[in-house]
């Protein structure tokens, strides 16, 4: 059993940074890669509209957020990575201060519906 955690963040909202964040997506750095799926990510999806990013993971039955939050501060790719991003990347009115990416709200499934 996978677990799906959807999240939310916003971007500068200026389009040629917008652009540039893109253009890293399109080839994320391949440690990046490898440390998500080491700690469990199976899948990340990340969906754009104007400035307000929308990120859908899913994770293995083992993953750990703790874990992987550890690692990731202690992995320097990883924390160069999220310093670059942080160039782009604005926290939304509802992020709490010090945090990214928050998680989002689910208010409607079709599955859990009869």
């Amino acid at each position: 059993m996978t677990r799906r955690y959807c999240q939310a963040l916003d971007l500068a909202d200026d389009p040629a940074l917008i652009e540039e964040y893109q253009r890293y997506h399109r080839e994320i750095w391949p440690e990046i890669t490898v440390h998500l799926r080491r700690y469990g990510i199976a899948e990340m999806e990340i969906y754009r509209l104007g400035n307000r990013l929308m990120m859908v993971m899913e994770t293995t039955e083992d993953f750990d957020s703790g874990l992987f939050e550890r690692r990731s501060l202690e992995d320097p790719k990883v924390c160069e990575w999220e310093a670059l991003m942080w160039k782009y990347q604005r926290p939304t009115p509802w992020t709490p201060a010090g945090e990214k990416w928050v998680e989002m709200e689910k208010i409607f499934s079709l599955a859990e519906q009869k």
